[in-house]
Formats: structure tokens, sequence, C-alpha cells
């Protein structure tokens, strides 16, 4: 049992570093200045098709974590650090790793369960992992884990934004940390110009219904023909505003003797992931998150991203994908992605 003051925060930080968190901070359940951000950004109407986001019970939980766990006193936010990639690819880094869900919350179990040996009782805990309705970047700032960057992502001084966050709210009083002062971004623009498809507005706030990430993530309808043509191949998620970003150029690679593996590669062979039916597809994908896609989605976004790439080859493949096709949604890309290399190879 750990006793004295200040003694199980800082025992807790020295665990959560243990098991591979490169930062952890504590912070109070509340976030009202987060939470200010996040109802003016609804109130424009610039969440897509996230429904689950205007949801009054899942606002409800987003301001008062006691409805996520009764008596709530504290939170202990945690960042677990991906591999940063050199440039972008046609998946996301955060999406080549095992399923950071599985991973940030079994070290956070593992975490919860020093906290009951060391207080020697058991406390009523409620774990979160991105899925839950939850104000994850704004109480890790409160934490100290980092600052709200112009991309609208979580950016530390030492390992950028290439993070996954992770909470764990307790019904005992912990001493919070404190909050960094001032802004990485400064006038820097860079990310919010990078953007094809110009979803960043600047002031730390998007359109995500603009979002790459978005849109071949969590959007299961048609993509819009204007969007299409400026999603330059990508195939899940989006990497160009955390490429272009200066703070993640020097980004360490924290040495805690914990690292996320590689399980897939920077760029999916297009026309190989084009053959996968959904058997294929789940055993390729099984074990990362981008079984968060369904399978239609995912073709989708396979014939979207070979229309960049204009050859007689990926127009006999896309032709011959079109024969079989039941799919209204994969048809209509098909024809898109037809029509868009034919006129490409017309004008060579």
């Amino acid at each position: 049992m750990v006793s004295g003051k200040l003694a199980i925060e800082a025992s807790i930080k020295a665990e959560a570093k243990r098991l591979g968190f490169a930062l952890c901070g504590i912070s109070s359940p509340e976030s009202p200045e987060g939470f200010s951000r996040f109802s003016a950004w609804l109130d424009k109407d610039m969440y897509g098709e996230m429904r689950y986001l205007v949801r009054s019970d899942t606002l409800a939980k987003r301001e008062n974590p006691a409805l996520l766990l009764e008596h709530c006193k504290s939170v202990i936010c945690v960042a677990l650090p991906y591999p940063s990639p050199f440039s972008s690819g046609n998946i996301a880094a955060f999406a080549r790793v095992p399923d950071y869900h599985a991973v940030v919350r079994e070290k956070l179990v593992q975490l919860a369960g020093f906290i009951k040996r060391a207080l020697g009782k058991d406390p009523g805990m409620y774990i979160a992992v991105d899925s839950s309705p939850v104000l994850e970047k704004s109480l890790a700032v409160q934490a100290g884990l980092g600052l709200l960057g112009k991309n609208t992502l979580l950016i530390n001084e030492h390992y950028g934004s290439w993070l996954f966050l992770g909470e764990l709210f307790l019904d005992i009083e912990l001493e919070p940390d404190m909050p960094l002062e001032g802004d990485f971004c400064g006038d820097c623009t860079l990310c919010v110009d990078a953007c094809p498809t110009g979803a960043l507005f600047g002031d730390k706030t998007m359109d995500a219904s603009k979002c790459i990430s978005y849109l071949t993530i969590e959007y299961r309808g048609e993509i819009p023909e204007p969007i299409r043509e400026r999603m330059s191949g990508q195939v899940i998620g989006c990497d160009i505003c955390q490429v272009i970003c200066p703070m993640n150029q020097d980004a360490k690679s924290p040495d805690l003797g914990f690292e996320l593996p590689k399980v897939l590669p920077a760029n999916l062979d297009l026309p190989a992931c084009l053959a996968l039916d959904e058997v294929g597809y789940k055993a390729l994908f099984g074990n990362t998150s981008v079984m968060r896609l369904k399978y239609k989605s995912f073709r989708r976004n396979v014939i979207l991203a070979m229309a960049h790439f204009a050859s007689q080859e990926n127009l006999q493949l896309l032709q011959t994908a079109m024969v079989n096709e039941k799919d209204p949604i994969c048809r209509n890309a098909l024809h898109w992605a037809i029509e868009t290399i034919r006129q490409a190879l017309s004008e060579k």
C-alpha cells in the first residue's frame, strides 16, 4: 500500500511509464472550456453523419463524467505513442499497428489493478479509449499532456501528435496536474494549407464532412465527387496534416521498453485489395483498427484510390470488377473511377 502526500500520484505515473505510456497526467473530471468549444462546434453542424455526437445522453456524459462513473473525482489521462511515418501512405499510421483500442485498454486494466493494490481497496473505475463519450483531448490538455493544434489533434512537445489517448476515471480524489501554457502553433498554417479537401479552419476546429479520415472510416455513403478528386489516393485515414507539422519533424521515439509493431505497410497494394472478398478482408485486417470500416466501405475507398493512378491495368481491373459488383455505392464508385481513368488516359 502506498502512503504519504503525493506518493500515490507519483507511483501511478511511474507504473504508467513502466507499462509503456510515454505520458501520464491527472485531471479533474470536468472540462468546462472543452465542452463549451465542443458545443459551439456542434452548433455549426460540422460533424457530418456522426449524429451520435449530438444525442442528449452522450452530450450529458461528455459534460458530466459522473454519468460514466458515480462520484467521479479524478481522471488519469495517458498517451501511448505509435510509430510515426516518414511520409504519408495510403493507410494512416495509426491503422498500421495492432488495434489501439485493445492495446490501450489492456494497459489501463493493468494500471487499474496496480492502483487497487496500491490503495489496498477497490475504488470505482471506468476505462475509456476513444469510443466512449469522453472529451479526450480536452482532459489531456487539462492534465498537462500537451496542447491542441490547428490540426485539431493533441500535440506534445516531445512526441508530437503521434499519440493514442486513454483515460481511467476514478472515484478517488487525486492531485490534478497543471495544464501547459502557450500555443505550439503560433502563426503556422502549414496543416491548414496542406489539407487537400480544406477541412481545417485554422482555429483548431474542422469540418468533419470534408476530412479524409472521416470520409474513409466513419462515412458509409457515396463520397461527393468534388471531394473524391482531392482525396490523394487515401484508402484508410490520412496523415497529411501530421506529416507536415513542424512539431512532428523531430518527434522522439520513447525509450520505454515497449513499441507498437507495424503489422501493415504504409501503402496497400490497391489491385490486391480490390481482389479481396470479405473473408480475405477480415483475415488481413482482423487485428487492426481497420475493422472499424465495413468491408463495403473499404472496397469503395480502394476503388476511389485507384482512380488517382491512371493506367490501362487499373482501368481493366475496375471494368472487370464492375461486372459482378452488387453494392450500389461501390458501383457508383466504380463508374466514376472508370470514367476518371478513361479521361486521364485520353489526355496523355
